[in-house]
């Protein structure tokens, strides 16, 4: 929780980074709730700056108290709902305290959910669950460093591209091509059209965030231009069109962020808040993304080379979709509205109350589909229908 002794700095904060505050919540604790506010309140309702902090406004945003009115303030990480001025996964108590997930159904800790056309970017994962339901033991290797990460990460790009027949040259002329046909000028469209299809103007990427993603499909198992069409699509709308490799609450308010990000797991001075651009959040999902990509633990030892480098805020991003949506069955048989269900389906599907959410993400597919699959028909099914 954020002590009493810290309200006013914590106000300023909030009030300096409030031209970009719209993103993830991760898991509040609750200690400071006052009992008397643990009902849904209103936006502009009054509040006690002293003693008040954090509350439901719904069951996916939570509201601040600022100067005495509840403000908004940020939206629950995907899969969890608010209860109680709190963010919690359902079913599990409402201080944050339940077990990891892990079976299919279940909901996953990974991204926060946000409209990315008023706000800026979305977070956390959702109705399908990571890997594994029990943290193991932490590595006992030695500590690897930024640079010898990004060394091996690059050594590791490098050999996967020569073995697939993918370039990372960087060649900003359109030449470039990975799997399925593939290149850096289709990949520039695709985003630039995307972007158009839900009113936005996202920057056009930069040739390496295009290189790296070519390099690093195979890391999804990506199996078609189909199946890639669904992971940009996806990806642009959770990380604001390419533009946020790590929570923007976060990089505001960082001791904020670690306080509730915080696990007994945790290695000492680390954070583990959404970085990537998935946006992979919790120890356990960086532990499990480390193992699976390095064999190591080296991003539970340096977690914030997955924001600042670029092939790992792709290769956590196809790591995750390869352990949670690539297997399902409904994407493999092109349906879109499946890898939404399996990224955030808790929300945006069945019944959720953040469909119109789905519905953009789709409209973005529609835009990136005949780039990368020219002849395929997009199917809708497996979110809302």
């Amino acid at each position: 929780m954020v002590l009493l002794s810290n309200a006013g700095s914590l106000l300023v904060a909030v009030l300096a980074a409030s031209t970009h505050m719209a993103h993830a919540i991760p898991r509040p604790q609750t200690e400071g709730t006052s009992p008397e506010l643990t009902t849904e309140q209103k936006e502009g309702d009054d509040c006690d700056v002293l003693h008040d902090r954090i509350v439901c406004a719904d069951e996916s945003s939570l509201l601040f108290c600022n100067q005495n009115k509840w403000v908004a303030f940020s939206n629950c990480t995907l899969g969890t709902v608010c209860k109680d001025g709190s963010c919690v996964f359902p079913e599990s108590d409402s201080d944050g305290a339940s077990d990891l997930p892990g079976e299919e159904e279940s909901a996953s800790a990974n991204k926060s959910d946000v409209d990315v056309a008023e706000t800026g970017v979305a977070t956390d994962v959702a109705s399908s669950a990571p890997v594994d339901t029990a943290v193991p033991e932490a590595s006992a290797e030695p500590v690897v460093t930024d640079a010898e990460a990004t060394a091996e990460a690059t050594e590791a790009t490098e050999a996967e591209t020569s073995d697939t027949g993918g370039d990372s040259s960087g060649d900003s002329s359109g030449s470039t091509s990975g799997d399925f046909g593939i290149t850096c000028d289709k990949f520039k469209e695709a985003v630039t059209k995307a972007s158009s299809a839900i009113g936005q103007s996202y920057p056009t990427p930069s040739d390496k965030q295009c290189t790296s993603f070519l390099a690093g499909m195979p890391k999804g198992d990506i199996a078609s231009a189909r199946e890639a069409a669904m992971f940009l699509a996806n990806i642009l709308w959770e990380s604001d069109g390419l533009q946020a490799k790590e929570e923007y609450d976060c990089q505001d308010l960082p001791d904020w962020c670690a306080q509730n990000y915080k696990t007994p797991e945790d290695a000492p001075g680390k954070t583990y808040w959404g970085r990537g651009y998935i946006q992979l959040t919790w120890h356990y999902n960086y532990e499990a993304a480390s193992e699976g990509l390095f064999g190591d633990d080296r991003l539970v030892e340096s977690p914030d080379q997955v924001a600042t480098d670029e092939d790992l805020a792709w290769g956590v991003s196809f790591w995750f979709w390869k352990e949670n949506v690539h297997g399902d069955a409904g994407v493999q048989e092109g349906n879109f509205g499946s890898s939404i269900n399996k990224i955030n389906g808790a929300l945006e599907c069945n019944g959720g109350t953040a469909q119109d959410k789905a519905k953009k993400r789709y409209e973005m597919y529609k835009a990136i589909l005949p780039i990368f699959a020219p002849g395929e028909l997009p199917k809708e099914t497996g979110c809302y229908n």
